[in-house]
């Protein structure tokens, strides 16, 4: 991409010149560089990698939601904040500790998302029970991404890929974030979803 100045003899230009370059504000300046037909080919790769990153930001969203409504009451994300690098916004810090469970050497691998849906899945009935209804007690519902993974993803499914994510971030070294969440009993999965709005 070119910063140009006054380009076309102005002070400011946007748009495209026919389907050859394009003229756009980018940070204050002016910049100008080829134009290239957006696409968006809906791999099922792309479907795999949309719908966990919709997974976990809905999860995420809960969190800020709660927290906007009251910061002091919110563990989540008093203990996000706290963990996170400098440098690094803390729901992307959180989305990471699960997403990084998805990846071999820097790759999104569509097994590892399938097989930690199975995981969920294979949870004994009082633990699926116990993260559906503090899911639904959040707000959260369930949705199926339209290509890629298609199936549904229960909204408790999405409260566990949050508990892996302060899990495998080790958000505290206590009780239940120093355990694997599917170790977790139901008291655990009650105690993660009051940490989403008390302090």
């Amino acid at each position: 991409m070119a910063k140009v100045d006054g380009p076309l003899l102005s002070l400011e230009a946007r748009g495209k010149i026919a389907d050859a370059i394009v003229f756009f504000p980018w940070k204050g300046r002016h910049a100008v560089r080829q134009w290239l037909k957006p696409t968006n080919k809906k791999s099922v790769l792309q479907g795999y990698v949309r719908a966990a990153l919709k997974a976990i930001g809905l999860e995420v969203a809960e969190i800020w939601c709660i927290a906007n409504k009251d910061t002091a009451n919110a563990k989540l994300y008093s203990l996000n904040t706290a963990k996170v690098e400098a440098g690094m916004n803390w729901n992307a810090f959180h989305a990471r500790g699960f997403l990084n469970l998805l990846q071999l050497a820097g790759t999104h691998v569509t097994g590892s998302f399938t097989d930690l849906v199975v995981e969920y899945s294979s949870l004994v009935a009082s633990k699926l029970e116990s993260f559906e209804a503090a899911a639904s007690n959040l707000g959260m519902d369930g949705f199926a991404f339209p290509y890629g993974y298609t199936a549904n993803i229960p909204a408790g499914c999405q409260l566990y890929f949050g508990a892996l994510a302060a899990y495998h971030n080790s958000l505290l070294a206590a009780a239940p974030y120093n355990t694997n969440p599917n170790a977790w009993d139901t008291g655990d999965i009650g105690s993660f979803e009051a940490d989403h709005h008390t302090a």
